[in-house]
């Protein structure tokens, strides 16, 4: 098989899976609940802590990011856009998506349980996603590497 032909293949590997990525999410979080700390905030809770603007697009460029240093033998891109990502989760966590350390007239540790979940839930799926992205992008290399002998290895299971 050709480096091109391998290419061709990781890269369909990699755009099928990237239909997964929401799914798995999904089972990350179903058992993370985001009760609002209180009644009153009630919509407002349900808008700041199910809002992902973006994350889906950033997903998909990611994953083929990495499947692009991947088969580039670039690995230290992949090292540079993670710690990248990092320095800016942390500087937008710690500064704009920042919230009070109290509300008046909320129970304390209401908040508290509120945060404290919105906080996991934010952390659950910005690890969950990358992780899963280098995972497709692992995936998508060894398909496309292996293609020949994973097409009849299968060929031979199904005569």
């Amino acid at each position: 098989m050709t480096p091109l032909s391998q290419f061709a293949v990781g890269l369909a590997v990699t755009f099928l899976f990237s239909f997964g990525a929401k799914p798995v999410q999904k089972l990350a979080k179903r058992h993370m609940l985001l009760h609002p700390p209180s009644d009153r905030l009630k919509a407002q809770w349900e808008l700041l802590a199910n809002t992902n603007e973006g994350g889906a697009i950033l997903g998909w460029l990611e994953r083929f990011m990495f499947f692009g240093a991947l088969s580039a033998d670039a690995s230290l891109l992949i090292g540079a856009w993670l710690a990248f990502k990092v320095a800016s989760k942390w500087q937008a966590w710690s500064g704009v998506i920042a919230v009070p350390s109290t509300i008046e007239g909320l129970d304390p540790i209401d908040y508290l349980i509120a945060r404290r979940s919105w906080g996991s839930h934010l952390l659950m799926t910005f690890l969950v996603g990358t992780a899963y992205n280098v995972l497709v992008a692992l995936l998508a290399i060894a398909v496309g590497r292996y293609w020949q002998e994973l097409h009849a290895f299968f060929e031979a299971i199904c005569r």
